[in-house]
Parts: C-alpha cells; structure tokens; sequence
C-alpha cells in the first residue's frame, strides 16, 4: 500500500503532538489511556554521505548524500490479551514515498501460547528478525550498499533480502500471514511456527549459460498451498543469560547490541519451505515445478565485562531448488545457494564526551549454483568495519566506515566479460536519529 508522503506525515505527526502524554526515555511519545492501554510512538532517520566505486549504472566513482529512510512507528496494547504494531517508511530507492512497511496484531494468550497477524517478520534465521537500525555495522542493512553488479547473483534468492517488495520477490524477509510463538521456562526454549502468502512467479528462476537470469517458460495452477517457516530457540537461562524478548514483542525484533541492558546468548535453527514455481515442461526443464526448501543455523552472544561489551553472531542459510541453470545449451539443473557470516563487535560503555564508542566487524560470503565460461558457482566475499558513536541508546549514533565486495568463481567471470568491476569499495559516513 502506497501513500503519499505528505499526506501520511503531517496528519500522523500532529495526531502524536496533541495526544502524546508522556516521554519514554527521550526515543519516543507514549499515549497513555491506562495502565493497561497505551501506544509508544516514534520517528525515525538515517541519513548517509555515500562514496561509491563504479557499478552498472556507473561507469565512474561518485558520491551524494541521501537520506535512506525516514520511519514512523507505533507500537501498543490495548489490554493485556492484544497488543499491536505498525511502520510507515518512506526511502530512498522508491522515491520517498510513504509505504506501510510492517504491521500486525498479537494475541498474548500464554507465554507459551502467542499468535501475531499481520504484514510481520518470517520466523526463518536470525537474519530476519534484526533491526537493522541498531546494527553495529551501518553496511549489513541487506543489499542496499550492494553495488548493482552483484545483485545479479541475487535474482533468485536473496539471503540478506529487505522488506516486502511484492509477490514477485523471491524469498521474503517480511511477508502477509499468521506466526504461532512461545517462550518455555522463562525464555529457555522459544518457538515460532509461521504460515504466509504462497507466491509462484516465473520471472528470474533461469541461469542462462550467457550470464543472467531469465524468466521460465511455465503455466501456473491454482494456487492452493501456502508458505511455512518454522524456528526455534534455546537460551541458556542457567548460566545467567537472559532470553531476547522476541516471542512477546509485536514486531518480532532482535538486536545487535544491548549496550549492556542485557546479557543474552541465542542458539537458533530455521527451516522454511514454499512451492515457488509449477507448470514447467519436463521435456525442457527435467522437472514440472519447484519448491524451495531452506534450513538456518546460527548463533548470538553479547555480554558485559567492567567497562566492555564485545558480541558476536555467528549464521549459515541453505537454499534447496532455488532456481534452474543451464549446465549445456539443451541441459537444466535445479540450483541451490547458500551463505554464512559472522558479525563481531566491541563496546565500550562509559561515556567519552557525548557518547559510547564502539567498532564492529561483518564478513558474508554467498554461493548461488550457476556457470559462466566454464566457471562454476556465482560466489562473492563481503566485509565491512564501522566505528560507532553511539549518541542515545542503540539507534541514536554516527558511524563511520567502509565495505567492500569481491566477486568469484563464475560470477566474477560474468562481471568481468561485462567490462563492470568485480571488486568494489564503498566509505560512507551515517547519522540515525529515533524520538
């Protein structure tokens, strides 16, 4: 649903000014009709100066200021039984305008027993639970620093993929639908069972020998299946760590650091299946459809020693059938991917002037089953180091920083032969702001 920036903003700010009560800890207004029905409202900025190599639509090393996202939010409940939540974001990449990005309601009926509705965040890695505002690592928002050369990898899978874009994305980060989510023994097991939209679009699920992705020639059905995703938790409690507040937040967010507010470790496996794609000629294809069955491993610890709070996460993704490509002119093979990363951070949490100093670390490498001029594998390297600033809370702060991409295998093959630069470096300098 898109709205007019404008139209969105002003009627949504004055509304916040005139019945917004109270200050919650200077990051945003509460509405308070009782102790038990109440809504926390914020906005949100991130602005950046970007320094960009050449990419596709560049063929010169550039630079601009932009402002990426601008959000407001709320987030409440009515009674103890229901709770709600919902963002309007307005970004760069579309043009500013205002988009309702995220919004659910949630049923608390039981620690054990909560079920949230809505456009909501899929219970699938880690990964896809993170508010990326609060990323140490400015540059680990996804793919937006992800030279356009790149994406071309991408097409079919996304691990790192943003929000809702449409049905036609291929794998969703946030999708319509319904997740079923408890919290066992205080937080020492959680799941988290979700069931979304089923989405069949043919449009880049084929690898060509010539390099790119293409559409394939299909005949869709009915569609009468729907997407599930499964994950589970495990915390352990007994050593004094205390479980993430995931299953009874609305919006199903995890972060990066707590600076210090909690110490917490987080063992995490994902498993996500969905029918994307039917109606294919086996005489052409070798199969008549394809359903992406995917799994997550991953691993999160951040804890406070005197004066420093170092973190570090720890993921993989599989993805089984996520596409075609050409092993020959006349031959197809299903096509897989997979990634992993690593995320390590250190803080430190006494003041030095107007804020906390911290440095973060992140490395990805992705692998996608594809060839090119008897090269195999679309494979790339990524990392980026960031200094942070942190001005108020996690999502208040300057960052300074860089990332930078480095293609292999057939992919670098592929960029290569298309006079582009595999090898890309972007320095950028971030200000986020919440209240």
């Amino acid at each position: 649903m898109k709205i007019k920036f404008k139209r969105v903003f002003f009627p949504f700010l004055l509304g916040g000014l005139v019945f917004c009560s109270s200050l919650k800890e200077a990051q945003s207004f509460q509405i308070k009709v009782s102790e038990e029905t109440f809504a926390d409202m914020y906005a949100q900025i991130r602005v950046f100066y970007l320094n960009r190599d050449k990419d596709k639509d560049h063929n010169y090393k550039w630079n601009d200021f932009q402002i990426y996202k601008f959000r407001l939010a709320i987030k409440g409940q009515i009674n103890p039984l229901v709770q709600f939540y919902g963002m309007l974001d307005a970004n760069e990449n579309e043009g500013y305008q205002a988009k309702l990005w995220e919004a659910g309601v949630q049923f608390t009926f039981a620690p054990e027993f909560v079920v949230k509705v809505g456009e909501l965040r899929v219970p699938f890695s880690r990964h896809n639970f993170v508010a990326r505002h609060d990323s140490v690592v400015m540059s680990s928002d996804g793919n937006y620093f992800l030279p356009s050369q790149f994406k071309d990898a991408l097409r079919a899978v996304d691990p790192y993929v943003g929000g809702y874009r449409g049905k036609e994305q291929p794998f969703k980060r946030t999708d319509f639908g319904t997740v079923i989510a408890g919290s066992i023994k205080d937080g020492l097991f959680k799941y988290y069972l979700g069931i979304f939209n089923n989405d069949r679009f043919p449009g880049n699920k084929v690898w060509r020998l010539t390099g790119g992705f293409g559409n394939a020639t299909a005949s869709p059905k009915d569609k009468k299946n729907f997407e599930y995703d499964l994950r589970l938790e495990f915390t352990p409690t007994f050593w004094g760590f205390k479980s993430e507040e995931t299953v009874f937040d609305p919006s199903l967010r995890v972060r990066q650091t707590y600076l210090g507010k909690r110490d917490t470790m987080t063992f995490g496996l994902g498993y996500h299946h969905e029918k994307h794609l039917e109606g294919l000629n086996p005489a052409t294809y070798k199969t008549s459809s394809l359903t992406r069955k995917a799994w997550a491993a991953d691993f999160f610890v951040e804890k406070t020693f005197g004066k420093y709070i170092p973190g570090l996460e720890l993921g993989y993704m599989y993805f089984d059938d996520t596409h075609l490509y050409q092993a020959t002119p006349t031959t197809y093979k299903k096509g897989d991917a997979y990634t992993w990363y690593v995320d390590a951070h250190l803080i430190y949490k006494e003041k030095i002037g107007f804020g906390i100093p911290g440095i973060g670390f992140r490395y990805e490498y992705v692998n996608v089953d594809g060839n090119f001029q008897n090269k195999k594998d679309l494979a790339y390297d990524r990392y980026g180091v960031c200094f942070t600033y942190y001005l108020h809370g996690a999502a208040t702060k300057l960052g300074i920083g860089f990332d930078t991409v480095k293609a292999k295998d057939a992919l670098k093959a592929y960029i290569k032969n298309r006079k582009w630069e595999d090898s890309t470096t972007t320095w950028y300098v971030g200000l986020y702001a919440q209240f």
